[in-house]
């Protein structure tokens, strides 16, 4: 199982937890505790998800997730972390 734990926002803080597993064949993301992504993933791929989050300090969020490959991370168009 790949896991990564992401927090971005300057003054409104967000969580995003992203899970992805090749033997269970999911991919999960929650955003501040809640599911938002909960899908079956039976390719070898990565797969995008394209996410809004905030209120105050809105940000746009690309995830790219797959059970083999690293869960990449993507704010505002500029990549903001990698596992």
């Amino acid at each position: 199982m790949t896991k990564a734990k992401f927090e971005i926002g300057e003054t409104e803080k967000h969580t995003i937890i992203v899970n992805a597993s090749a033997l269970l064949k999911y991919i999960k993301i929650e955003v501040d505790g809640e599911k938002v992504v909960n899908e079956a993933n039976f390719q070898p791929l990565s797969k995008k998800f394209q996410l809004d989050v905030g209120n105050s300090e809105k940000h746009h969020l690309e995830i790219s997730a797959g059970p083999f490959s690293p869960i990449k991370l993507f704010v505002d168009g500029k990549e903001a972390q990698k596992t």
